[in-house]
């Protein structure tokens, strides 16, 4: 399967004073990584849902945080 990444953009409201990403920010940004990743594969979940009853449900979640994510601020 071939590589999938999507760029994010932080914001001032997703950072702490020091311009690190809060720590639960993380889950929003997975959550519509996951999003973009599926239309990506051809599948749009609003349709998945309506033509198939399918849903997706996160039933548990663990998270290895390896290093920060911070505000950039000499957006070009």
């Amino acid at each position: 399967m071939p590589t999938f990444s999507l760029p994010v953009r932080v914001y001032y409201e997703d950072t702490d004073a020091g311009g690190v990403v809060y720590h639960t920010n993380y889950l929003k940004f997975m959550e519509r990584t996951r999003t973009e990743w599926l239309r990506h594969l051809g599948f749009e979940q609003t349709q998945l849902k309506t033509d198939y009853n399918l849903l997706f449900v996160v039933h548990q979640l663990s998270i290895n945080y390896h290093k920060p994510a911070f505000l950039m601020t000499n957006y070009k």
